[in-house]
């Protein structure tokens, strides 16, 4: 019986190369859903959508055929998109703790058979952002983002952090306001001391703006406390002092209440009141598939219609 013994050849350069160029693949075109999609939003005036990815892309769709992609230049997560509605322009969060501001930019126009045409409409990165660290906190955990909030005069960005934080950057130059920050000492200095008890107020979960003041907004830790906070005098007007672990908050649409959501399923609604600096008790608590604790309520809405 005769034996065969295949050597493998050794590799030829160039046999690699003309492989290269017979078969390699380029990406020409992207088209339809992204891959990974891990945020979302929505620009009701001018009717775009937005949708980031795990990979950092960003894709925007308009009516049929408009459709734009931006990517980042880290390789990180989008985990939140925030548009400045009808302006073009939207942020987005990336998992590494950073602020992007993107725009929607037309080319020059161009000369095709003697007539002038419009230039290409694409999605550019116009400037990023990060937070600088607390001086004497060596974590970075501290002012890791936890919460966006665009006010609707879309000139001012509040930012809530993992350290109780909260920051504030002008808009659109993403310019820190170092005289507005809000630690939480500022905070639990005026708390009760029953309240106190030393213990942190935890992340901020959550921020509202008031839907009829401009420039007050709801602050609300994972502790359970919420700060009713005014931009203007830099001075809290009303705390609440939940004691259930916060997941939630939204006002209900004439301010004169809103409605905090928790982690053992229930909800509660709070009254807001110029008269009361400190508010121990909500108006009423409800856990809606009790009587015992439940699933988190990780989101809640308050929705009226015209009969109330």
């Amino acid at each position: 019986m005769m034996k065969f013994r295949f050597r493998r050849q050794g590799t030829d350069p160039q046999r690699e190369k003309i492989k290269q160029e017979l078969y390699a693949f380029n990406k020409t075109v992207e088209h339809g859903f992204p891959h990974q999609p891990s945020a979302l939003a929505f620009d009701p005036k001018l009717q775009l959508m937005a949708i980031g990815t795990k990979s950092g892309a960003i894709k925007i769709y308009g009516a049929p055929g408009v459709e734009f992609t931006g990517l980042h230049k880290e390789t990180s997560a989008v985990t939140q998109i925030h548009f400045l509605p009808g302006q073009c322009r939207l942020l987005s969060l990336l998992d590494d703790n950073t602020i992007h501001l993107w725009e929607l930019v037309a080319g020059p126009p161009k000369e095709v058979g003697g007539a002038k045409k419009e230039g290409v409409v694409s999605l550019k990165q116009v400037d990023s952002y990060s937070l600088p660290g607390r001086p004497g906190i060596e974590s970075c955990s501290a002012t890791r983002v936890t919460v966006l909030l665009l006010l609707k005069s879309c000139d001012l960005l509040c930012i809530g952090t993992e350290g109780g934080g909260v920051y504030f950057v002008e808009l659109p130059r993403l310019s820190l306001l170092g005289n507005q920050t809000l630690f939480q000492d500022q905070i639990t200095q005026r708390l009760p001391d029953e309240y106190r008890c030393g213990k942190s107020l935890g992340p901020v979960e959550s921020l509202q703006e008031h839907p009829r003041q401009p420039g007050k907004i709801l602050i609300g830790y994972s502790r359970g406390l919420v700060v009713l906070w005014d931009l203007s005098t830099h001075q809290a007007d009303q705390l609440f002092l939940g004691k259930q672990q916060l997941e939630s908050l939204v006002w209900e649409r004439s301010g004169s209440s809103f409605v905090s959501s928790h982690n053992d399923g229930g909800y509660s609604v709070w009254a807001v009141t110029g008269g009361n600096p400190c508010s121990h008790q909500p108006v009423s608590s409800t856990i809606p598939y009790g009587p015992f604790p439940c699933k988190a309520i990780n989101k809640i809405l308050w929705r009226t219609s015209q009969t109330g």
